[in-house]
């Protein structure tokens, strides 16, 4: 399941990557999408990888799934601001903060209620798929 988990979340942040530099006269709100999108990807995988790895209680996997979200955004803003004629941006910044944010809160949320479970048993030759959903 963490493989199939690991492997939707690369694929979303491949297709963001791809669109961003397909997309370079975006305009100032598309790059506020972009970087609200990007960074959403990032909190939500934070926040899955912190939910099923750590003992951590929900306000603290959503701060530091916010955290680790903003993270990749950060360093962005930090490689642009030493190029020439380009400065950090505290609103691009702001839109990665609240999209890492919102992408723990939806992962939270999900991670929660869904619970995806495979077992593989060899000795009975069976594998066994579930999905549960707490109402």
């Amino acid at each position: 399941m963490k493989f199939l988990k690991n492997r939707i979340f690369i694929s979303i942040l491949l297709f963001f990557v791809v669109f961003s530099a397909a997309n370079k006269n975006a305009s100032a709100v598309d790059d506020k999408l972009l970087h609200f999108g990007v960074s959403s990807v990032f909190g939500a995988a934070s926040e899955t990888y912190l939910h099923y790895k750590t003992d951590l209680k929900t306000p603290g996997r959503l701060i530091w799934g916010t955290t680790l979200g903003t993270i990749p955004g950060l360093a962005k803003e930090i490689i642009d601001s030493t190029k020439k004629d380009n400065n950090f941006s505290g609103s691009d910044m702001a839109a990665n903060i609240a999209g890492a944010f919102v992408g723990a809160l939806v992962a939270n949320i999900f991670n929660n209620a869904i619970q995806v479970k495979i077992e593989k048993k060899e000795e009975e030759k069976m594998i066994a798929f579930s999905i549960s959903y707490k109402f």
